[in-house]
This record gives structure tokens, C-alpha cells and sequence, in this order.
């Protein structure tokens, strides 16, 4: 079951696309059956939430527990072991007491995440209890799939295409938003046991190991991380709730965001993921070239991949939009508003993907301490910006202000790289990332002074444009020289030494 980095990057973009194809089949679903109402808010604002806490927690395994684990398997495989088990038993009781908690509290949950109204809230109570359940399968499968790429059992990514899938067949079913979560969370358990049988059979795991000491370096780690964490979790957290306050906003945002997260769900965050167990491996041996060699050809193929797609996906919104949900119960309005929010949110897609690329390296470093502070201080100032520009300006100014952010952050990473990863030559990279959206930028322009609007259909022009922007952009990298560049990226060995 054991499998090259290079063949869990293929496996993981493959079984991703197939899950993303079935859980875009249940957006345009849900668009077309309920359009954007209360209860497609509370659907959509509670998923989006489950995210934003996977991401804070799952930001200390990624970036403390999982390279500890790998440090220690290095040393003693049992005692990586037992260090695991801790987490693994400390999560289940933690995540098991909080949907005890939800589903006998519902109203208190809700009220107490949310800003919508309280007739709402008492019209879909029992979506609390399932949010709870929902959040608790992804991130236990989220934390053991984790586990398992460490030990490179990449072929359980062939089960990732489950929770569209069973979400698809009860929402078909049973026709309501309900069942779509249900049918993730069934999807989330199956592969977390999948997981759990794969260590047992592959890696030989003792779920009775008992954990050893931390290490100081460890806690250190560990404690470091927990503020700077926690004020990300708060900078994503505030906007989508003051964006909850103003009626259908969750929805309109929920549906330009599952088109601009496609492209982060699809190639950046799984190439991004098994890039981080070589890096991690690589920094782990001390051979920081190699590490630094996967960092930057990593971030040229996604760039690559991503800049066509984020720049054209924000010059022709609306055309997208449309084509997508434009029928059933979702209406023109509703249509207009999520193009406006899709054209800005895209944009972010490269940037993010380049800084997971580059806190992958700070947590194979094992910097996580040193650098939390300035990162802890960013988050926290932008969490005041959010909540000031989202309560002047409204729903819109959540994806001006997330765009903002992020070109800050690059900065911000440049310094840090001067100071803990010199060898990275990072500004410099940074400089070449910028002329690959760049020429895109160009390539748009000149398709939409050629083409226009050429056909009444919205899919015509979508179809033709598209065409001619392939064509200029593939013209535009091999004249600058970018195509060499690449296809080296592509080409990366990925196999472990």
C-alpha cells in the first residue's frame, strides 16, 4: 500500500477532482432546489465554520505534532506510536463531549457562533447537533490521514471521492440540505476507519503505545503555536460572523467561494500536502537544498496551474456564475452577488496556496516558536481590519480586505525567510511568482478587447474566450521562457532517498 510522493500527488489531485466533481454537483443541487434562504445560511455558514476550526487544530498537528511524530519515528517507532495515541484518544474525548453539547443545547450553540436571528436559529435547531457531528468526522479523519501520508499509504485517497458522493445520493434521496451533511460526516467516519485499518495493517501501529515524555523543544512548540492559531482562527472567524447578520450574505459568499476554493481543493492543497512530508523529510535529514528545491518547484507548477485559471476565473464572474447556478430557485440577484464576491475571492487562490507552501517549511524547520509572534500580531490586526471594513461596508468588503491580507502576508513571509531560511532566496522566488499572473493579466485583457461579448450565451462566450485565452497564455509563457521552467517543476523527483 506503500506509495512514492510522486504517486500520492497524482492520487491525491485525482481522488480530489472526483470528490470535488460530486460535491459541485450538490452545490448546484442545493442552488437549484433552495436557492439562498435561512436555511441554506445556517447550511453553508455552519460548514464554513467546521472548516475554519479544522484549520486553527489542525494548524497544530501540521505544525507541531506531525513533524514531532516524524522526528521521533526516526528514533523509535514505538514511541512515535504512543505519541500519536495521545492525540488521537484526546481529540476523539474532546470532539465527542462537544457534539454531546450541541445536540443537547442547540439554541445556545447556534446563538453562541452565530449572529442570525433567533427565529431562525429556533426554525433549523437541529442542524446544530450535526454541524457538531460533521466538524468532528473531518477533523478526526483530517488528523488521521495525516498520520498515514507520513507513512506514505497514499492510496486511501482513493476513498476522498466518498463524502460527495454519499452526500450526492442522500441529498437525491431524501431532497433536503440535512441529508448533505449527513452524508459527509457517514463519508468522514468511513475513511477515518480506513485510516485506523491501514496503520494496523501497513505501519504495524499499536493503538495500545503509550506516549513517552515530551520533549521541551515539543511543548515549546506546541504552547508557541496556540496564540498564533488562535488569532487566525479569529481573523477567519470574525468576517463570516458579521457577514451572518445580513440576510442570504453566508450563502452568496458560501457559493463564490466553493468555485474559488475548487482550485485550492483540487491542486494546491493535496500537491501542497505531500510536499510537505518531503520538505518535513528533508528538513527532518538536514538537507536543506532539497528541501528548498521542493518548496520552489512546488510553488512554479501551481503557479503555473493556478495563474490562467484564478485571473481568468475574475475577468468573466458573472459569465461563470450564471452558467453554474443560474436556474431553479437561484435568480439573477442572487447571481450578481456572488459574481461580485468570486471575482475577488479567486484572486487570493495563488497567494494561498505559496503560503502554505511556505509555513510547510517554517514547521519542517521546526521554527514554529520563533516565528509565531510577528504572525500572531498580523492576525490579530487584520481580524480589526475585517471586522471594521465588513461593519462600514458590507458583505463585499470580506473578500477586498481577505485579497489585502494575503499580498500583506507575502511580505511578511519575505522577512521571515531573510531570517530563519536564508537558503531559500525567497524574494527572489517571490519575484518570479509575480510575472506568471502577470502575463496572464496581460492575456485577459487582450482576449476581452478581441472577443468581447461576442455571443448572447453566457456559455458561448465563456467557450470562446476561454479558447483564446488558453492560446495567448500558452504563447505568452513559452515566448518569456517560462515553459523550460516548468516542465522542471513537473518533473521533480519525488521518491524518498
Amino acid at each position: 500500500m506503500h506509495s512514492t510522493y510522486k504517486q500520492g500527488a497524482a492520487l491525491s489531485v485525482g481522488a480530489t477532482v472526483a470528490g470535488k466533481i460530486f460535491s459541485t454537483i450538490n452545490s448546484l443541487l442545493i442552488a437549484f432546489y433552495f436557492g439562498i434562504n435561512a436555511k441554506t445560511d445556517i447550511y453553508f455558514y455552519l460548514l464554513l465554520i467546521a472548516g475554519v476550526l479544522n484549520g486553527w487544530m489542525q494548524g497544530v498537528n501540521t505544525g507541531v505534532v506531525v513533524p514531532q511524530f516524524m522526528h521521533l519515528r526516526l528514533k523509535n517507532a514505538r514511541e512515535a506510536m504512543g505519541f500519536a495515541n495521545f492525540f488521537i484518544y484526546l481529540y476523539a474525548a474532546l470532539l465527542a463531549a462537544v457534539a454531546v453539547l450541541c445536540f443537547a443545547f442547540p439554541r445556545g450553540a447556534l446563538g453562541l457562533i452565530s449572529a442570525f436571528g433567533s427565529e431562525q436559529i429556533n426554525n433549523n435547531l437541529n442542524m446544530a447537533g450535526l454541524g457538531a457531528l460533521y466538524f468532528a468526522s473531518l477533523f478526526m479523519m483530517t488528523f488521521l490521514l495525516s498520520l498515514a501520508e507520513a507513512h506514505k499509504l497514499f492510496k486511501l485517497y482513493f476513498l476522498m471521492p466518498l463524502n460527495g458522493l454519499l452526500a450526492l445520493l442522500l441529498l437525491l434521496c431524501a431532497g433536503k440540505v440535512e441529508a448533505v451533511m449527513w452524508g459527509y460526516t457517514a463519508a468522514y467516519v468511513i475513511i477515518a476507519a480506513a485510516c485506523l485499518a491501514a496503520l494496523k495493517k501497513n505501519a504495524r501501529w499499536d493503538f495500545g503505545a503509550k506516549r513517552g515524555r515530551f520533549g521541551k523543544k515539543f511543548v515549546q512548540d506546541f504552547w508557541a503555536c496556540q496564540p498564533n492559531n488562535a488569532a487566525w482562527a479569529a481573523l477567519l472567524y470574525a468576517p463570516l460572523l458579521l457577514i451572518s447578520a445580513w440576510p442570504a450574505a453566508v450563502s452568496a459568499v458560501s457559493y463564490a467561494r466553493m468555485i474559488s476554493d475548487s482550485a485550492v481543493d483540487v491542486l494546491a492543497s493535496k500537491i501542497n500536502g505531500v510536499a510537505k512530508i518531503k520538505i518535513t523529510a528533508a528538513a527532518a535529514a538536514r538537507d536543506y537544498e532539497q528541501a528548498a528545491r521542493t518548496l520552489m518547484r512546488t510553488d512554479i507548477l501551481l503557479m503555473a496551474a493556478l495563474a490562467p485559471i484564478c485571473v481568468f476565473t475574475s475577468f468573466y464572474a458573472p459569465d461563470i456564475v450564471r452558467v453554474l447556478f443560474m436556474r431553479g430557485s437561484f435568480g439573477a440577484g442572487d447571481a450578481l452577488d456572488a459574481a461580485a464576491l468570486l471575482s475577488l475571492f479567486i484572486l487570493a487562490v495563488p497567494m494561498i496556496s505559496l503560503n502554505n507552501n511556505f509555513a510547510n517549511m517554517t514547521a519542517a524547520l521546526r521554527v514554529v516558536k520563533e516565528v509565531a509572534p510577528r504572525y500572531t500580531l498580523f492576525a490579530v490586526v487584520f481580524t480589526l481590519a475585517f471586522a471594521g471594513a465588513v461593519k462600514s461596508w458590507g458583505p463585499t468588503a470580506y473578500p477586498m480586505t481577505f485579497l489585502l491580507m494575503y499580498l500583506l502576508l507575502m511580505l511578511l513571509n519575505i522577512i521571515t525567510a531573510r531570517r530563519y531560511a536564508p537558503f531559500l532566496g525567497y524574494g527572489r522566488h517571490l519575484l518570479y511568482m509575480l510575472k506568471l499572473p502577470a502575463l496572464s493579466f496581460v492575456c485577459a485583457v487582450l482576449t476581452a478587447l478581441f472577443c468581447g461579448r461576442f455571443f448572447e450565451s453566457s456559455f458561448l462566450n465563456l467557450m470562446l474566450n476561454g479558447s483564446v485565452f488558453v492560446l495567448l497564455n500558452g504563447a505568452a509563457f513559452w515566448l518569456c521562457g517560462d515553459v523550460k521552467k516548468i516542465k522542471e517543476a513537473a518533473n521533480l523527483k519525488w521518491k524518498s532517498r
